[in-house]
């Protein structure tokens, strides 16, 4: 995967225009970091996601688990008003994100970094969100897979690599 610290030009500009927009998430996998075969869809099969990515570099990234977000809560509450345990439930099922972007390509291909500036995770802020970036066609349409840095750790401990697909729709 790329470093944090890259040693090559930003070249935002030269791929402002086809990353620029907003991306609607259609997919979102975890795969077994070794094997690559299927783990999970933590999301099921229609995950709720957008991304908004400015023409000066500006992302916006929001994900929610949409089997979390039933209405009202099981209390029958407001989300202002509910309890603890049933709002941290919701919480749980939510990352979001955002910070200016900086684009660069290495051996393996494109990449991008975000200096995280405010985050639904405390620990996100300040730091890099590093996603490996590529631009294919599927199904007559451009989608844009992004593919975390960093692994993630299932609750039975296996080591799984995101990958989640978006299309444009606006």
């Amino acid at each position: 995967m790329p470093t944090a610290n890259p040693t090559t030009p930003n070249l935002w500009p030269k791929y402002s225009s086809r990353l620029s927009g907003a991306w609607k998430c259609i997919s979102f996998e975890q795969r077994h970091a070794q094997t690559h075969d299927l783990l999970t869809k933590p999301h099921g099969d229609t995950p709720l996601g957008r991304v908004l990515i400015s023409p000066q570099g500006f992302l916006s990234a929001h994900v929610a688990n949409p089997q979390r977000l039933a209405q009202p809560l099981p209390s029958g509450k407001a989300w202002q008003t509910g309890g603890d345990a049933e709002v941290a439930h919701v919480a749980r099922g939510l990352s979001m994100y955002c910070g200016y972007m900086e684009v660069y390509e290495d051996e393996a291909g494109l990449w991008w970094r975000t200096k995280v500036e405010v985050s639904s995770d405390p620990a996100r802020m300040g730091g890099y969100e590093v996603r490996r970036v590529e631009l294919i066609q599927e199904g007559g349409r451009e989608v844009m897979v992004l593919r975390p840095e960093r692994d993630m750790v299932l609750e039975d401990g296996t080591k799984a690599r995101g990958e989640l697909k978006w299309v444009r729709f606006e």
